[in-house]
């Protein structure tokens, strides 16, 4: 289970550059249709891109710490630290 929750997480951190470059290929290639080398240059580096990310991130700590850290939520106050800051207010 583990691992399909890496590969999950490693194909997210693929797809950022990988759909980044290729919605740009898209948009150049409708422009202009002869510039359309330029289309599957981008695409080809939004590949390449998204792998050395996503394999540079899965060695140094992982594809799930690595998402953690990113959707991590700040710590909520406990209730005794909003009552002792309203009262140091007053």
């Amino acid at each position: 289970m583990n691992k399909l929750v890496e590969l999950y997480y490693w194909l997210r951190i693929f797809l950022s550059p990988f759909l980044l470059l290729n919605v740009i290929g898209i948009y150049i290639f409708w422009c202009n249709e002869n510039l359309w080398w330029l289309f599957i240059l981008l695409c080809l580096l939004g590949s390449a891109l998204g792998i050395y990310f996503a394999e540079r991130i899965r060695k140094r700590k992982g594809t799930s710490q690595f998402i953690a850290e990113i959707h991590h939520t700040n710590d909520v106050k406990s209730f005794e630290e909003i009552v002792q800051r309203k009262t140091n207010e007053r």
